[in-house]
């Protein structure tokens, strides 16, 4: 079992990444505590249940996670989409059946590989050894305890065991991907015209009933929407935090205490192309890829301002190739140790390599580099005073919160009391619609749900304080409401007739479209369709044009190269019918062998992804999947 963890040095990846950066929703499942005392499930899988509060508790944990990820740009409602929220159950399931399949093949992690992988982890070490007390403080800051971390990473071994077989079985033949290539780059020569609908508008008779008619059947879509003037307050601990004051003593006593804490280790910042081979390869195919990377340094060392667009173009790395190789700043320890200390070594400007991994072969720009030194006190005393304000308010926040919630249930008529007994500042806006509403509870629709029910707005009264956000609640009531209501037809009746005047040109344009296409199919000349192309331009599949939709440019390549002129048609972003002549195929030139290798390996990736969508599909099958949608949907 331990051999093939030890074989596969990216699950090594997989675990770094779980432990430093706050993921989103794939990677690891099971970071939660199955509560198997629930009757309420929202799944089974072969009988064992996945408990409502199971998947609440994960929902709850990821929200936290792409909070700290997003920022400000976090909104709270993507949770409550039915399509996140059984993605998010999907990711449960299918680590429950890799589970289920790791225990019938009866494969095991014993204590002993498992601390040999742990201190195999650059993360972990210290001048290349395992740190205990390193390992301790990464796990710290993301909130886990070692005893957690290790039956964490224990299931993700054993499931990695299940997944990386049929994964990795995702060969695509060099013939292949050099067909995909070709079809990709090839060239298309077209010349476009098009039939308007905007000419036809003067075509078109719309009566005084056809106008009534349509007022009479969309009376909804047609209605002012419902809208309020409210009052609201919000509770956060960022609230409480402006509020809340430090000595200035206080901060000199907290940097002089831990003062180690603000040594700034040696850092630096790079980008790399590379030129990715199997650890396991041929010595034949180790050897071509040195000679690639070989020619790759030579052509940046050439011209080093190219490197970027050489890196989107060539690296094999396709997590960082979209970033022209950026790889950020980083420091020892963070990744393998040839890498690290190729770019330690060198100065800032320089292009280094090629540099092996287990990867392949690098070529690696230094971009940055940040010596090691102890920050001042005046560099971070507004850091300290921050975090010292942070704790403060986050211990005042739990009996805020508590008075924050009998307040406004006690004195439900009114906001000044919980307003006042907290230094909350009571908000209110202008008539506005239910989206905005939602939009001041950073996107939560409890709020807007609560605030729009009948009895707060009959009663005037306040909502009950909803949680929008981690330490972060609302309460708001409603001041004055205005209900939707249908638009008066004298209002509407010229903006109706310009949009059944436009529908009305835009059929006759794709059907005068359609018929002159049907023409040109048939043999009929130019002039004969009553059609005038305009000047041939070359398009292609990966290089969109304008005036060419994806639908355009999908038939474009779907005609038959040996017969032409061909036409094809589609109706374009202006509601008319462009026609499309196909004069000429460009096929390319001698695709690069780093280009093609590059693109093999992510055809391959691609076809990994499928072959375990794949096996996960057959998996679920046998294990009787069952998904309960009413309970899914509950909050």
């Amino acid at each position: 079992m331990f051999d093939f963890v030890h074989q596969h040095r990216r699950i090594a990846q997989i675990i770094l990444f779980l432990i430093a950066i706050p993921f989103l929703f794939f990677g690891a499942y099971d970071y939660f505590q199955r509560r198997g005392d629930e009757d309420v499930s929202v799944a089974t899988v072969a009988g064992d249940k996945i408990s409502q509060g199971e998947f609440a508790e994960a929902v709850r944990e990821q929200q936290e996670r792409t909070r700290r990820a997003l920022g400000r740009n976090f909104d709270p409602a993507m949770f409550e989409n039915p399509e996140v929220r059984f993605a998010m159950l999907e990711q449960i399931v299918n680590q429950r059946v890799l589970e289920r399949k790791a225990r019938q093949e009866r494969f095991r992690v014993t204590d002993a590989q498992l601390q040999q992988f742990i201190a195999a982890l650059p993360a972990f070490q210290d001048s290349g050894k395992f740190s205990p007390e390193k390992y301790r403080q990464l796990l710290s800051t993301q909130s886990m305890s070692p005893t957690m971390f290790e039956q964490r990473l224990r299931q993700d071994l054993l499931v990695a065991a299940v997944q990386e077989p049929v994964a990795g079985a995702n060969v695509v033949a060099r013939a292949s991907t050099e067909k995909f290539l070709g079809l990709l780059d090839q060239q298309r020569e077209v010349a476009i015209a098009a039939v308007e609908a905007e000419p036809l508008a003067g075509d078109t008779k719309i009566d005084d009933a056809q106008v009534k008619a349509f007022y009479d059947q969309n009376q909804a879509a047609l209605q002012t929407p419902e809208q309020a003037r409210i009052e609201y307050v919000v509770l956060s601990q960022d609230a409480l935090m402006a509020q809340t004051t430090v000595d200035p003593a206080e901060i000199r006593k907290q940097y002089e205490a831990n003062e180690k804490q603000f040594q700034a280790t040696e850092e630096r910042s790079a980008a790399h192309i590379l030129v990715a081979v199997s650890a396991d390869a041929k010595d034949a195919e180790k050897a071509a890829a040195k000679q690639r990377a070989e020619a790759l340094l030579t052509r940046v060392r050439a011209n080093p301002a190219k490197f970027g667009e050489l890196a989107q173009e060539l690296s094999q790395d396709p997590g960082s190739a979209s970033q022209e190789g950026d790889l950020g700043s980083f420091s020892r320890g963070t990744m393998e140790k040839t890498f690290e200390d190729a770019v330690f070594a060198a100065k800032v400007g320089d292009i280094v390599g090629p540099v092996q991994t287990d990867f392949g072969w690098h070529v690696i720009k230094i971009n940055g580099a940040k010596a090691a030194r102890t920050q001042s006190f005046d560099e971070v005393k507004n850091q300290i005073e921050a975090d010292l304000k942070r704790a403060k308010a986050q211990q005042k926040f739990a009996a805020a919160a508590d008075q924050f919630q009998n307040t406004v249930y006690e004195q439900a008529d009114g906001l000044e009391g919980v307003a006042k007994a907290l230094n909350l500042k009571i908000e209110t806006t202008p008539l506005i619609t239910r989206s905005q509403a939602q939009a001041l509870g950073q996107g939560n629709p409890k709020f807007v749900q609560a605030l729009f029910a009948p009895e707060s707005i009959a009663g005037k009264r306040n909502t009950e304080a909803i949680e929008i956000a981690p330490t972060t609640l609302i309460a708001g009531r409603i001041l004055d409401y205005q209900p939707a209501a249908p638009r008066p037809f004298d209002d509407v009746k010229d903006e109706i007739r310009r949009q059944l005047t436009r529908r009305a040109a835009t059929e006759l344009a794709q059907q005068a479209g359609r018929a002159k296409l049907a023409l040109l199919e048939q043999g009929k000349t130019e002039k004969e369709a009553s059609i005038a192309f305009d000047k041939p331009q070359l398009v292609s599949r990966n290089q969109p044009k304008p005036g060419v939709s994806p639908e355009a440019l999908a038939k474009v390549f779907q005609a038959n190269p040996d017969q032409l002129p061909a036409y094809a048609g589609a109706v374009n972003e202006r509601g008319g019918f462009s026609l499309y002549k196909i004069t000429k195929v460009v096929k390319p030139g001698e695709i690069d062998a780093t280009r093609l290798d590059a693109a093999s390996a992510r055809l391959s990736e691609q076809l990994g992804r499928e072959l375990l969508n794949a096996y996960l599909a057959t998996l679920k099958a046998r294990a009787d999947v069952k998904i309960n949608q009413a309970n899914l949907e509950k909050r």
